[in-house]
């Protein structure tokens, strides 16, 4: 079998360089900085998709991804037999801090550069759900599975905990619907979609390396066209679930706003998408599909921090949104 570390490099047209092997990948230092080259299971299609949008936004004066790099036949990808590698942009720097603010300043200053970049970028190929409809169809999810559980002759530790829970957090679901349906919402959600911008929709740590002082974003597998205040609801609702609550989610506002302007109503809405409790609505979800990806225990587990943490996380939000 020919040697990875040596052959990779060449067919990426870097000749006489060799690849360090990590966690599942390998690393190339090159004059322009390291590079990545990986396996991926995913689609030429995908892979294009994802290298188009990097390069605009690129080209739009977002250069803080992972981008990818042509090969020197100018295709996104390299096919060895049953194999796809694709190189790209190595940032070998460390995750953000949650608890750190200097951190969480500079991962909304990147995340508040994206949006304000990629606005129109995106190509819509499917019409996304509103929210308005996600969260009645959620609902409605949520009451079946407590129904499925009264018929069942014998509950487990989850199924208890949903029974218990399930009427104060078909609340919280109401309460959030109520709070967006009064906002201009719909309005902006659709011109965002006519537009065509993007959402990261998978702001995790990891995904926020900082490298020499420069924060950046990468993982765009779950990318979409959507309003982008989800984005930032979602940035807040982790901020607020996994640390120390420290900044107030009105100065989090504050920091993303000085990047990119809000747009009216941002801050109802964004408490509306706060008030929502998709962690446990998409527990609940999983556990109940036919298609489970956990084991009970640990899924029981999960369900118990989430039900741990709800008031503190209620209290946050509610201090400053209300």
């Amino acid at each position: 079998m020919a040697d990875l570390t040596v052959t990779l490099p060449a067919y990426f047209g870097l000749k006489g360089l060799k690849a360090k092997k990590e966690r599942g990948y390998f690393v190339v230092v090159t004059p322009d900085g390291p590079v990545k080259i990986h396996k991926t299971s995913v689609g030429t299609a995908e892979i294009m998709r994802q290298f188009n949008l990097l390069k605009k936004l690129k080209h739009a004066g977002f250069p803080h991804t992972d981008y990818i790099i042509e090969t020197p036949g100018g295709a996104p990808q390299l096919i060895l037999g049953r194999d796809i590698f694709i190189m790209s942009r190595f940032i070998p720097g460390r995750e953000i801090d949650f608890n750190e603010p200097a951190d969480i300043k500079l991962a909304l200053e990147c995340l508040a550069s994206f949006h304000k970049k990629s606005i129109g970028l995106g190509e819509n190929k499917t019409q996304p759900l509103p929210l308005t409809e996600a969260y009645a169809k959620q609902s409605g999810l949520l009451s079946a599975a407590v129904k499925q559980v009264n018929k069942s002759p014998r509950m487990s530790d989850f199924d208890i905990l949903l029974i218990k829970a399930a009427p104060k957090y078909a609340q919280f679901a109401g309460n959030a619907e109520a709070a967006l349906a009064e906002t201009n919402y719909l309005q902006l959600f659709t011109a965002a979609v006519n537009r065509g911008d993007i959402c990261h929709n998978t702001l995790k740590e990891e995904n926020f390396p900082i490298y020499n002082g420069t924060c950046h974003l990468i993982n765009f597998s779950d990318v979409t066209v959507d309003i982008q205040l989800n984005d930032l609801a979602g940035f807040i609702r982790r901020y607020a679930r996994r640390s120390n609550r420290e900044i107030f989610a009105s100065r989090l506002l504050e920091i993303y706003n000085q990047i990119n302007p809000l747009p009216p109503q941002a801050e109802k809405i964004i408490y509306a998408l706060l008030l929502y409790p998709w962690p446990f609505m998409k527990t609940i979800t999983g556990y109940y599909s036919k298609k489970r990806v956990f084991t009970p225990a640990a899924v029981t587990s999960r369900m118990d921090e989430i039900l741990a943490e709800q008031d503190e996380y209620n209290k946050y939000i509610n201090s400053i949104f209300v």
